[in-house]
């Protein structure tokens, strides 16, 4: 739980958050490739939820500009896992990305 007074204040470093970045642009990766074949394989490997991860991997197709202020702790105190995987639809666009995190 985090508390968070007003919505201009920025966050500091989210290690679980960065970390979920990460795995998936790496599932990301592993798809493209061909290393695997579908999501389900990567779900039934890592012991994950075929839903979560499907979930998840939007965090792959972040804007480079969002993960880069997420990685410096510079992001929205309000730019959560939980935000970015199931409480908002993540446009492909990444102007409307930055907008929509208030990232812009």
């Amino acid at each position: 739980m985090r508390l968070v007074i007003g919505n201009s204040s920025p966050a500091r470093k989210d290690p679980a958050l960065i970390n979920s970045i990460i795995k998936a642009r790496g599932w990301f990766n592993e798809l493209l490739s061909g290393r695997v074949a579908t999501l389900t394989q990567i779900a039934s490997r890592d012991g994950i939820d075929l839903g979560t991860l499907s979930r998840m991997l939007n965090l792959a197709f972040l804007a480079p500009e969002i993960i880069e202020v997420i990685v410096v702790g510079q992001h929205p105190a309000d730019l959560t896992i939980e935000k970015l995987t199931k409480k908002i639809e993540l446009p492909t666009d990444w102007a409307e990305q930055k907008r929509l995190l208030g990232c812009a």
